[in-house]
């Protein structure tokens, strides 16, 4: 399911000049209700509108043909009055509603519209780290999640990413970020992985033990896929790879009691993204290792976060 998906930002010069759709249909009094049509069908690349696209036309044809046989006076031409005046409202408003739905979804389209181009994305993996103790009830597990959700979407604003832009997918003890390949992925690792760790460490300063939160992150990028059952493609396995391995679990635990992030890149996201440099970057806080889990074996770049209250400043 997703989580948080909403609409991304537009700026009022692109709203403003999609009005056009709206006022080519009311002041043509919906003759020219197919123009915005053909404009959005193409937009969108949707075969689906055309057939609407041909309804309209031939009730514009039909609204045309009504006005013209309403110039007289006898009963008939007045019957083809009442049915121009009458149709042309009922014509106008189901165009504009329609081509409402269809602006909409050109201004402010689903996360899933970059996703399903095949474009190459940022991926982003958490895990809380002991989630399913003994002893939680689900309470402590609703609030838990609900403050880890809050702080990523916190970290991700911080860190140049909108957090509705990106597709989310809820995996119960964590979350699988997608995010789209107009942000740059450098700021995945930095400042993301900072921020997070600043957060989480100011939340665990002041929250009670059995509600402090540490977390194993795992960090990618690819070609996804999408299909009715969510993200799927093998950059997400990868990725599922790397926030299961051994080496990561072991790095969180042994980890100092005060860190609340690990992190683990991999091998390919360091060499294309990392290793170009970028504003922060850090690579020499990064080391490698080698992660075998179940028919994978890759290098990938375990970083573990010094977890410093300064850098929320």
């Amino acid at each position: 399911m997703a989580v948080g998906t909403g609409p991304t930002r537009v700026s009022t010069a692109q709203r403003v000049v999609s009005l056009w759709y709206f006022v080519a249909v009311v002041g043509s009094l919906g003759v020219f209700a197919p123009l915005p049509l053909i404009h959005a069908a193409l937009r969108l690349r949707r075969a689906s509108l055309w057939p609407y696209i041909l309804a309209y036309s031939a009730v514009s044809c039909l609204m045309f043909y009504a006005l013209a046989r309403a110039g007289d006076a006898d009963n008939t031409e007045i019957a083809f009055g009442f049915l121009w005046f009458f149709g042309t409202i009922l014509y106008v408003t189901v165009a504009c509603v329609h081509l409402a739905l269809l602006r909409k979804r050109i201004l402010y389209p689903p996360p899933t519209a970059w996703v399903e181009s095949g474009m190459h994305c940022g991926l982003f993996s958490i895990d809380i780290a002991g989630f399913g103790q003994v002893g939680r009830s689900s309470e402590v597990f609703v609030q838990v999640r609900r403050m880890l959700f809050g702080v990523l979407a916190n970290a991700f604003e911080a860190s140049g990413i909108a957090w509705d832009a990106c597709l989310k997918r809820d995996t119960g003890d964590g979350m699988i970020v997608v995010v789209p390949p107009h942000f740059p992925k450098f700021r995945l690792v930095y400042p993301l992985v900072s921020r997070l760790t600043a957060e989480l460490t100011r939340y665990n300063v002041v929250t009670e033990p059995g509600l402090r939160i540490r977390v194993r992150v795992a960090i990618h990028a690819g070609e996804i896929a999408l299909d009715e059952y969510g993200v799927t493609g093998r950059p997400k396995v990868l990725l599922a790879r790397l926030l299961d391995s051994r080496v990561l679990r072991d790095a969180l635990a042994e980890a100092p009691d005060d860190a609340p992030v690990v992190a683990l890149v991999s091998d390919r996201f360091h060499e294309d993204v990392q290793d170009q440099g970028g504003p922060g970057l850090d690579t020499m806080s990064y080391r490698q290792v080698l992660v075998h889990e179940k028919e994978t074996e890759v290098r990938a770049w375990l970083h573990v976060p010094d977890p410093v209250l300064r850098e929320l400043r």
